[in-house]
């Protein structure tokens, strides 16, 4: 299949790296530094500790990759309808769209551009850091569930193949349930995200430390409650477990999306997590003020990024 990345920072590499032996696969990216390394060298992928070289196509023109039966989303949720906009060539007439994005409300930015009939939404549990330009490390997780936002079923069981037959376990739903999905890791990462970015601690530390667990408890509280008034089936014990149990499944040395933006001094999806909850919570008359604080902390540090003291 002829796949282009759209997004090809630490996930969109991973993803890459995995298609690219059984498929055309493109990435797609302004990264120019890393583009140019995997067209040299080809693209480093540590995995459960050792290091293999895949050979793939990169590029920062979209028109390189236009056409593409399958285009996997991974900008930041953030830059989704900019990046779309921009990148317009990368869709032929019959190319489906897959966002495996964080975050909430990508499918808006994308059905702007894309028809719904081929627009598929998913989430994803894998994780994973760029080390340097050309070279990307798999930080584990698994399955990656998918759901078509029209009818077709089909094409979305189509689109789970390719990526499992990849070594990327895949799963077709009903868009209902992955909606479900999707509010799930949102809740996941409003817990951990920008807390860990803004500690400048690794994940482990979340479980670790009594003061770090009082902290994302108290947030994701007010995710559930705004979750649980959005009309998902939810309860506060069930995310309280599920939290505990990715903090426990992660690399001890994992640091979230966040926590690489901020360090590389780059700008957050914090208002596509925690912000949803504090948007969310105001529709529905619910007070956020853990998460409000979270949104601004995380703004103030990206103000400070370029601030001459």
């Amino acid at each position: 299949m002829k796949i282009a990345i759209l997004g090809a920072g630490a996930m969109g590499s991973l993803f890459g790296g995995y298609l690219a032996p059984k498929n055309d696969v493109t990435l797609v990216d302004i990264y120019k530094e890393h583009m140019d390394a995997v067209n040299k060298d080809g693209l480093r992928m540590r995995i459960n500790g050792e290091v293999s070289t895949v050979r793939l196509k990169a590029t920062t023109n979209p028109a390189d990759a236009k056409g593409a039966e399958l285009v996997i989303v991974f900008v930041k949720s953030t830059q989704t309808g900019d990046a779309i906009a921009k990148n317009l060539e990368l869709f032929g007439d019959d190319s489906i769209v897959l966002s495996l994005q964080n975050g909430y409300g990508n499918d808006e930015d994308i059905l702007k551009y894309i028809p719904r009939e081929r627009v598929i939404m998913g989430t994803t549990g894998r994780a994973a850091a760029i080390i340097e330009p050309g070279f990307v490390n798999d930080n584990g997780g698994k399955d990656s569930h998918i759901g078509p936002l029209g009818a077709d079923l089909a094409q979305a069981e189509r689109i789970a193949k390719v990526l499992t037959e990849s070594g990327l376990d895949a799963f077709a739903c009903p868009f209902n349930e992955v909606l479900e999905m999707i509010w799930e890791k949102l809740l996941r990462n409003v817990a951990f995200n920008a807390l860990t970015a803004a500690l400048d601690i690794p994940t482990k530390f979340m479980s670790d430390d009594k003061y770090a667990t009082i902290l994302w408890k108290m947030i994701l509280h007010e995710g559930v409650e705004v979750a649980i008034a959005c009309g998902m089936p939810f309860t506060q014990q069930q995310f309280l477990d599920k939290v505990n149990a990715a903090s426990v499944t992660l690399a001890p040395d994992h640091h979230t999306s966040m926590w690489q933006d901020m360090n590389k001094k780059r700008l957050t999806e914090i208002d596509k997590m925690n912000g949803i909850i504090v948007k969310k919570g105001a529709e529905k008359g619910i007070a956020t003020p853990y998460n409000e604080f979270l949104v601004n902390f995380v703004h103030a540090v990206e103000g400070k990024y370029n601030y001459n003291m």
